[in-house]
């Protein structure tokens, strides 16, 4: 889930929908992979921990994955660490491996990513899941900007899933 622009909405439609799929009886995991800005851990009150980043550099496992108390079904893995060097991280070929590892064990995967225009980390992401879901704000986002992201998407090999117009 991608916005173009920072403060497009796009962490909390992940995390809205995160809760509607948990609700729904859908074991639902919810991944910060915002490694700039990360938003998840504040919206769900769990402070500054362990999390993604610290997964993919070798410094935690699987019980950085935090369950949500009041909604069984839903888990989140904060961002974790903000790196140094977010780009790189995530680009590393560990990364599909702990996907196809959590999808063992959710039936909904939902990852949060940085905002398109800030860096290219939504780009490798997409690519890593083969899809994007693109959060556009309306009278922000220029048709013209969605267009390009969309460009790149696929020149990455992933596809534009859907898109959802935010209005606020």
């Amino acid at each position: 889930i991608v916005g173009i622009h920072p403060g497009d909405g796009a962490s909390y439609l992940a995390a809205n929908l995160a809760v509607v799929f948990s609700q729904l009886g859908e074991r639902t995991l919810l991944i910060d992979a915002d490694l700039r800005h990360p938003r998840q851990h504040i919206l769900f009150n769990l402070g500054n921990r362990l999390g993604l980043s610290d997964m993919l550099a070798g410094r935690a496992g699987y019980s950085a994955v935090t369950r949500i108390p009041n909604l069984l079904n839903l888990s989140v893995l904060t961002a974790g660490t903000v790196p140094p060097n977010p780009g790189e991280l995530l680009s590393r070929a560990e990364t599909p491996i702990k996907l196809a590892d959590f999808s063992e064990h959710y039936d909904v995967i939902l990852i949060d990513t940085s905002a398109a225009a800030a860096a290219a980390d939504s780009i490798m992401v997409a690519a890593r899941t083969q899809g994007a879901l693109l959060v556009l704000r309306q009278d922000h986002t220029q048709l013209a900007t969605a267009a390009a992201f969309k460009a790149h998407l696929n020149s990455a090999g992933a596809s534009l899933v859907g898109s959802v117009l935010n209005q606020y």
